[in-house]
C-alpha cells in the first residue's frame, strides 16, 4: 500500500531552486516529476492556498477568500485574522470548520486511512488544513500548540517547542524531528503533510536573498533531505511517494502604502469595522478587499483607483455594481463567494529586477512587513509561481510535467494514487506525474483586465482555467 509524505515550503518561488541552496530538493527534483507550470490560487496567501490545497478547490468554492477578511454576521465592529483559531472558529459560526468542501483526511478516514499534520505555521492555517482532527482521532500539531492532549504529547516526546524567531530555523528543525522521531514511528498515517514556515517567514521580514534568508532556505531542504533519508532507510521505500510544494511565491515590496488611508484622504469614510461612520471597511493585503455599506459607492472608488499609477485592475464579486468594463469578475478566477468582498483592489507590479536581480516587484498594503520584504497575495506572475515535485512510488523519474496545474490538483493526485475518488473536487488528478502520454500541454490565452491590463492564463484540455499572470497591455 503506497504512503505518501507531503512537504510545503511556505513562500519558496521555484527559480529560488538550486544545487547550491536547495541541493535536497533539486536532487528530488531531478529524480522525480516537476510541475513546470505550477500555479497558486488568488488571492496568492496561505491562508487561502491551504484550504485550496487540502479540499481539492478554489476560494470561490470552499469559502476562505483572505487571510484578513470581514464579515458583519460574525464580527461587525472588525477585521477577522484566519492566522487565528479564534477568528477561525467565529467563521465556522458553531460548525466545526468554515470550509464547505471536506478536507483530506475527511476524505481517507471512511477508507480506513489516516491524516497527520505537523505544523510549523500559524495555528490558524493548521487547524484549516486538519479541521475534523479531534472527531477523526488523528493527528495535528502546531508549534504554537500549548495546551491539548496533543501538545502535552510532543512535549513528554520531544520537549518544549522552540521560541518564534525571524529566521525561524529553530521551529522548522523543531517540526521535522516532531513527524520524523515522532508522529511517523508511533502514529503510522497513510498520508503526512509537514508545513514549514520557511522560507516565508524570512522573506517577508529580511528580503528574499538576505543572507538569513539564504540560511533558512538552507535549513527547509535540509529538513527536507531527513525526511528522505528517512523514507530511502524504510523496508517499503518503494512505495514510498514525497510530494514537496510552495502554496505561493513572492514578489519585492516597492512603493508600500495603506489603501485605508489613500481612501480616507480622497474623502471616503474608510476603516476596519463597519462602525456608525465607516462606509468602506479595508482589509490590508497584496490585494486588498472593500466591503462597501451601499454599492452605490462603487463607482466613486473605481473612478478613485483609477487615477491612481499604482493600481492595478479592481475585481468584484458581483461586477454589476459597476458600469460594465470597470471591474473583472472574482468568478474568472474562481474566487468569488458570498464571504468575498465586494471589491478586490490590486497593485500594478512590474517585472523588473529587485535589489537582488530577481524578477519582480509590486506596490502592497501589509502593515508588518517592511518596504523591500517580500509579499505576496496578489496576481503578480511571480507570486502566483509555485513549486511542485512528486518521486518515489509510481511517479515518473527524471520527467518534466508541462500540463497545466494548481494547489486544488494535488489531493486530487494524492487521492488517485491511493485508488480513492476525488468527486466534489473542482482540481482533477495531475496523470501527467504516472505517464508521459497524459501530459498534455495548456493553450494560452489573453483575458483583457479593467484600465490596461490583461491576464495570462492557460487552458487545461479538459477547459479549466488556470491565471498565470496579470500585467500591463504591451
Amino acid at each position: 500500500m503506497t504512503r505518501v509524505l507531503m512537504i510545503a515550503l511556505d513562500g519558496l518561488r521555484p527559480d529560488m531552486v538550486d544545487a547550491a541552496t536547495t541541493p535536497h530538493l533539486a536532487a528530488l527534483a531531478a529524480s522525480g516529476t516537476r510541475f513546470a507550470r505550477a500555479r497558486s490560487v488568488f488571492p496568492s496567501e496561505t491562508r487561502v492556498a491551504t484550504p485550496s490545497l487540502i479540499t481539492g478547490c478554489r476560494p470561490g468554492g470552499h469559502g476562505m477568500v483572505a487571510n484578513t477578511l470581514f464579515d458583519a454576521g460574525v464580527a461587525p465592529d472588525r477585521l477577522l485574522r484566519t492566522k487565528l483559531v479564534e477568528d477561525v472558529l467565529a467563521l465556522a459560526a458553531g460548525a466545526e470548520s468554515p470550509l464547505q468542501r471536506p478536507s483530506l483526511a475527511e476524505r481517507l478516514a471512511p477508507h480506513g486511512l489516516r491524516f497527520a499534520l505537523v505544523s510549523a505555521g500559524t495555528a490558524g492555517a493548521a487547524r484549516l488544513l486538519h479541521p475534523a482532527a479531534e472527531r477523526l482521532g488523528t493527528f495535528r500539531w502546531n508549534v504554537e500548540d500549548t495546551e491539548g492532549a496533543t501538545a502535552a504529547e510532543v512535549l513528554d516526546a520531544l520537549g518544549a517547542t522552540p521560541a518564534a524567531e525571524v529566521p525561524n530555523i529553530a521551529r522548522i528543525e523543531f517540526a521535522g524531528r516532531v513527524l520524523l522521531d515522532h508522529v511517523l514511528a508511533r502514529h503510522c498515517p497513510d498520508v503526512a503533510l509537514l508545513w514549514l514556515s520557511e522560507p516565508d517567514v524570512s522573506f517577508h521580514w529580511g528580503g528574499l536573498r538576505a543572507p538569513h534568508t539564504l540560511r533558512a532556505l538552507r535549513t527547509a531542504d535540509a529538513v527536507l533531505g531527513r525526511v528522505v533519508a528517512w523514507r530511502d532507510a524504510q523496508p517499503d521505500a518503494e512505495e514510498i511517494a514525497i510530494i514537496v510544494l510552495s502554496d505561493h511565491g513572492h514578489v519585492t515590496g516597492r512603493g508600500k502604502r495603506c489603501l485605508r488611508t489613500e481612501l480616507q484622504r480622497a474623502g471616503f469614510r474608510a476603516g476596519i469595522g463597519l462602525a456608525p461612520d465607516i462606509d468602506v471597511v479595508v482589509a490590508p493585503a497584496a490585494a486588498p478587499g472593500l466591503w462597501l455599506r451601499h454599492t452605490s459607492l462603487a463607482p466613486q472608488i473605481a473612478d478613485f483607483l483609477a487615477r491612481q499609477d499604482w493600481a492595478g485592475p479592481l475585481l468584484a464579486r458581483d461586477p454589476a455594481i459597476l458600469p460594465d468594463g470597470r471591474a473583472a469578475p472574482l468568478a474568472l478566477l474562481g474566487s468569488a463567494h458570498a464571504r468575498s468582498a465586494d471589491l478586490v483592489a490590486t497593485f500594478a507590479g512590474d517585472e523588473g529586477p529587485d535589489a537582488w536581480g530577481l524578477p519582480g516587484t509590486a506596490p502592497f498594503d501589509a502593515p508588518d512587513v517592511p518596504e523591500g520584504g517580500g509579499m505576496h497575495g496578489g496576481l503578480h506572475r511571480a507570486e502566483l509561481a509555485t513549486v511542485l515535485v512528486m518521486q518515489g512510488g509510481p511517479f515518473r523519474r527524471g520527467a518534466v510535467c508541462e500540463e497545466a496545474a494548481d494547489l486544488t490538483d494535488i489531493v486530487p493526485t494524492v487521492l488517485h494514487l491511493l485508488g480513492l475518488g476525488t468527486e466534489g473536487m473542482e482540481g482533477r488528478p495531475l496523470r501527467g506525474a504516472f505517464d508521459a502520454a497524459a501530459d498534455a500541454a495548456p493553450t494560452e490565452e489573453l483575458h483583457d483586465l479593467p484600465g490596461g491590463f490583461v491576464l495570462e492564463a492557460m487552458r487545461a484540455p479538459d477547459g479549466r482555467l488556470y491565471p498565470t499572470a496579470m500585467r500591463r497591455m504591451r
